[in-house]
Order: structure tokens, then sequence, then C-alpha cells
């Protein structure tokens, strides 16, 4: 992989993080993207040392460079699908282990359907804006409000969901005591695989964080109001936290 610290112009380092969030953003496969980038970093890294810009090497139109390489790339089904699955399986543990700790695992027929679907929908919408992103120059007001936009239209996804299960939905799968136990320990499990399948501990941290505090102040005598205060402030300030050390981690790369 290219050297972070070689001396690439912060044009040329751009446009390799846009073509690489491109590639990505159109289901090619991974190893074969870092070695296009990697090759493509060496010809502007030589460019550079002959006092040639970037459009020496991808021309005029970044944006048709990197649908021309796009082109010359198989897509990357099986890869696509494994990544499509394991996002969906991640969101469907945060739900059960939020429903196996909040009152019992119950789910509609609706939510059953609509919550894969809105996940989906979700994944198709983020690949379209991050394709977006990585073709066109915008400032960063542009970036900031569209990256909010996404935000705004999964949670509008995710929320039409529980609106309409609440008026139309009616239980579907319900789990008693033992039922509850064994799909919280499988959604640990599936926590677990995705740390060693990922190499990282975010999908171990991140639930930690989202549901740790909350059951510390479970066993507190402090007010409810004043326990979801404290637990909703331990999250945030944790996953900062998190963010902030794995920032620091990735600059020392």
């Amino acid at each position: 992989m290219l050297d972070v610290n070689t001396p690439l112009s912060k044009d040329s380092r751009h446009f390799l993080e846009n073509l690489r969030l491109y590639l990505i953003a159109n289901g090619k496969n991974t190893d074969e993207i870092e070695e296009i980038v990697e090759e493509l970093g060496v010809h502007l890294l030589e460019a550079e040392g002959k006092d040639k810009s970037v459009e020496h090497i991808v021309g005029s139109s970044p944006k048709e460079y990197m649908e021309q390489i796009s082109a010359e790339m198989p897509v990357d089904f099986k890869g696509y699908l494994k990544y499509i699955v394991m996002i969906l399986f991640g969101a469907a543990s945060y739900l059960v282990m939020d429903r196996a700790l909040n009152g019992g695992i119950e789910f509609s027929f609706l939510e059953l359907i609509g919550y894969p679907l809105a996940g989906l929908l979700s994944i198709v919408v983020y690949l379209i804006s991050f394709r977006y992103l990585a073709s066109h120059t915008l400032s960063m007001v542009r970036q900031s409000v569209l990256l909010f936009s996404l935000g705004i239209i999964s949670i509008a996804l995710f929320a039409s969901v529980v609106i309409l299960s609440g008026i139309y939905g009616t239980p579907f799968v319900k789990l008693e005591n033992t039922g509850n136990v064994v799909a919280l320990i499988a959604a640990i499990s599936i926590f677990i695989i995705l740390s060693l399948w990922s190499k990282t501990w975010i999908s171990i941290i991140i639930p930690i964080l989202l549901f740790g505090p909350g059951l510390m102040m479970d066993n507190t005598d402090y007010q409810e109001s004043l326990k979801l205060v404290l637990s909703s402030l331990i999250t945030m300030l944790g996953i900062l936290l998190y963010c902030g050390i794995t920032l620091k981690k990735l600059k020392r790369v």
C-alpha cells in the first residue's frame, strides 16, 4: 500500500481518496482497488517529481477517469453481498439486544419485513451519495448538508417502520425468558464474529457504550430522569473518546 507519508500533493491525495471511495461505492473488489490506487499513486508521485499536475495523469475530468476505471473492473457481487449481509446482521443484532435488555423481544410481521427493507434502502442511498461525493467537488458546507441529509433519510426510514408498526402491526414473534437469553447470546456472538471479521473492536465497543451505561444506572438508586441523563452522557463521552483515540491512531499509521 502507498505509504501515507509519501510526499504527494494535497490534490493527488484527495483524488486517490475519492477514487477509492468511488470504486468501493460501485462494488469493486477491495484488493483490486488498493492495487489500482497504489499504482496510480506511484504515477502521480513520478509526475509531481517532474512538476506535473494531477490532470497530466487523469485528464481534465477526474469524474470521467473514475468512470473509465470503474467500467474496466468487474463488480465483486460476492464481496458486495457479504458486506451487505454483515451490515444487516449487525444492525439486527443491535435491535435484538436493545429489545432483550428493555422489556423482551417482540416483533410484528411489518417490523420483520420493514427493518431489512429500510436497511437496504439506506445502504443504496448511502452508496449513491458516496459515489456522487467522490466524483464531484463540493464545499464543506454542501458535504455537511448532504451527509446530514443521509442521516435524516435513514432515521426517517426506520422511524416510518416504527410508526406504521405501532398503528397496523400486531405481535408476530414474541420470545419468553429463555428465548430472550438465547437471542441475546446470538446477538453478542454476531458482534464478536463481526469484530474478528473486520479485525477491529468497534462492533464490540459500540454495543458496550450503548447498553452498558444504562445497565449500570439500573443498579443505582438515582431517579429515573437522572439515570437517563447520566447514561446518555456516559455513552456520548465514551463514543467521542473512542473516535478520538481511533483518529489519533490513524494519524500515526
